[in-house]
């Protein structure tokens, strides 16, 4: 296998994706915790709960899922999909936003989605390495993270302070959540492309 890294479409459109989906979940600690305050009057003890609801998940069924969906065999990239279209509906849930349980539901679905998403991700950047360039693969997969944690605070909060000068109340992070929740679709869109240009892939 003779493929570079620079010159591997497929794996840069697995990047693109995972830049999407890890821009969605870095929500969890720029816009939400404010958006807690703000919109539900959470103080930072309540918020700080409702976050470690996603440690203990994480703790809890991260390793018995990632180890059954492994010997069950199932594509990498369809549980990388699962992940992104999970990122998405979690911002779009947000949009409710009449009953404050509904946090602890987006909280629940973005937390399954970084069960799904991360693990698998990780494991397709470093099986579509050729011998000898893993690190090269992985140093661009990881690159994303940083890049995410920058572009998801910026574009979050740009966008509620953009639209709710704009529009007034919560139409700041109305708009953010339907935003980021696009996001996530259109990794799940870019996902589909990419499992099936794959699939069709000759080495």
């Amino acid at each position: 296998m003779h493929r570079n890294v620079y010159r591997d479409g497929a794996f840069w459109i697995f990047l693109f994706c995972s830049l999407a989906s890890a821009t969605v979940f870095f929500q969890l600690f720029s816009t939400l915790p404010i958006y807690h305050r703000e919109h539900y009057g959470l103080t930072e003890l309540e918020t700080g709960l409702l976050m470690s609801l996603n440690g203990l998940l994480i703790f809890a069924l991260e390793m018995p899922i990632v180890g059954y969906l492994e010997r069950k065999n199932v594509e990498k990239l369809r549980i990388v999909l699962w992940g992104a279209l999970l990122m998405g509906a979690s911002m779009l849930s947000l949009l409710y936003n009449q009953w404050a349980g509904i946090l602890i539901v987006s909280m629940l679905i973005i937390t399954f989605a970084e069960m799904f998403n991360f693990p698998f991700s990780n494991a397709f950047a470093m099986g579509r390495a050729p011998r000898g360039q893993e690190g090269k693969y992985m140093a661009l997969y990881t690159m994303t993270f940083s890049a995410a944690h920058m572009v998801s605070a910026k574009a979050g909060l740009g966008i509620v302070s953009h639209w709710g000068n704009k529009w007034g109340g919560d139409w700041g992070y109305q708009m953010n959540w339907i935003f980021m929740g696009g996001l996530g679709l259109l990794s799940c869109l870019a996902l589909v492309y990419l499992r099936r240009r794959i699939a069709t892939e000759t080495v």
